[in-house]
């Protein structure tokens, strides 16, 4: 039976308090950028532009996990991973400022650097607009394939076709794959180039891991928000207990597999002590950076880890929700610690960084609304799954 949908009305406000907010923050930005700080301007625009994008990708990823492996614990957020990962639509034209100034933020595309870093010479061949260019555009292609076709799918899945069920899960295994190197492509172009001397074979790995434990992160904070989640399908206390504990633990190693990665790339580098690979952190752990380099380590891993331990903690959404909050907001923090320091050699944060943040953020939110109320706001649960769903509906 289909279900009532529900009343619309905070979405619709909390939808337009986000687009206000983004189109304020933007023209700001936009003012404050020419009127003399241009450059900086493109380099906060950068941060913000790949941690808001990383949600729409941790939340596609999520979902073709979900497609592939199946399980009822994406049930409650699968609408929010599907309304996220439709953002990619707006990430596109949103790409299009960093093109107009890719100076500001890479010093290979600077005629300047060119003529005299020997190292940016050597690289040349593949790090220039050109490449920079062509190379993003094969990227979004990918993307908006991935994102079109599974919704598309899950339109007709949810109208009954079971054939759908089944081309979401054969597409979401190669999906995956193509996420996989998709992101590391784009790591390697958008932020790892802004230092063209320095190289980490698995850092695109530590961009994936945190945008799928941003994107769960996100969807702890959506999820209490969603009327299905309190009433419908999800009424009985103890299912609700175990699709938190689920959704917890999965955050969890989310949390831990971002660290292992993070860790290790450290202790490969630092261990292997070739000057152009180690500078890249002691840029990041001298003159202030160092804060902000143990503000990582604390908020993003650390006080995560030991809070989604107990099991008492994954049973309550109110906690994970905070601490979703909690990393989706350390996770800006992140980018802001991997790029910035390329261009100021001591701790650096001007108003900009924040502004463009809010701007990107709030367009994001207002489209991430607009997607997730075209469809019904109820847990949607897997076809196959529905006789235990019923079964566990009277617990």
């Amino acid at each position: 039976m289909k279900p009532v949908e529900p009343s619309h009305s905070s979405l619709n406000r909390l939808q337009w308090i986000a687009l206000l907010v983004g189109l304020v923050c933007a023209a700001a930005a936009v003012v404050g950028g020419l009127a003399g700080g241009i450059n900086q301007f493109y380099r906060s625009y950068l941060v913000a532009y790949v941690d808001w994008i990383g949600l729409s990708l941790g939340s596609l990823a999520i979902l073709m996990l979900h497609f592939v492996g199946g399980g009822r614990w994406a049930g409650t957020i699968r609408r929010i991973l599907e309304a996220a990962s439709k953002t990619v639509y707006l990430m596109v034209p949103l790409f299009i400022p960093l093109l107009l100034n890719l100076a500001a933020n890479y010093p290979w595309a600077d005629p300047a650097r060119l003529a005299t870093d020997p190292v940016v010479q050597y690289k040349s061949k593949f790090l220039n607009p050109t490449t920079f260019l062509v190379g993003s555009a094969v990227i979004f292609v990918i993307w908006l394939i991935l994102v079109s076709f599974l919704g598309r799918w899950s339109r007709q899945e949810e109208a009954g076709d079971l054939a759908a069920r089944r081309r979401e899960a054969r597409l979401s295994g190669p999906g995956l794959i193509l996420y996989f190197f998709t992101v590391t492509a784009a790591a390697i172009a958008w932020i790892m180039s802004v230092d063209p001397s320095w190289i980490s074979s698995i850092f695109g790995l530590v961009i994936a891991s945190s945008q799928v434990l941003a994107s769960m992160g996100f969807a702890l904070v959506v999820l209490p928000r969603m009327p299905g989640f309190r009433t419908g399908e999800i009424d009985a206390r103890s299912l609700k207990t175990k699709l938190m504990r689920d959704l917890g633990a999965l955050e969890l190693t989310f949390v831990v597999l971002w660290a292992y990665l993070s860790f290790f790339q450290l202790l490969i580098i630092w261990g292997g002590n070739i000057p152009h690979e180690v500078a890249w952190y002691l840029v990041r752990i001298q003159n202030g950076w160092g804060f902000v380099a143990a503000l990582l380590a604390a908020v993003q891993f650390a006080l995560p880890f030991l809070a989604l331990i107990p099991m008492r903690v994954r049973s309550n959404i109110a906690l994970l929700s905070l601490i979703g909050l909690v990393i989706v907001i350390i996770n800006w923090v992140q980018y802001f610690w991997q790029i910035i320091p390329a261009h100021y050699p001591s701790i650096h944060l001007h108003w900009l960084d924040i502004a463009l943040a809010l701007a990107i953020g709030g367009l994001w939110v207002a489209f991430f609304i607009n997607r997730l109320k075209q469809r019904s706001l109820e847990p949607f649960w897997d076809m196959p799954m529905e006789p235990e769903r019923a079964s566990e509906a009277h617990l």
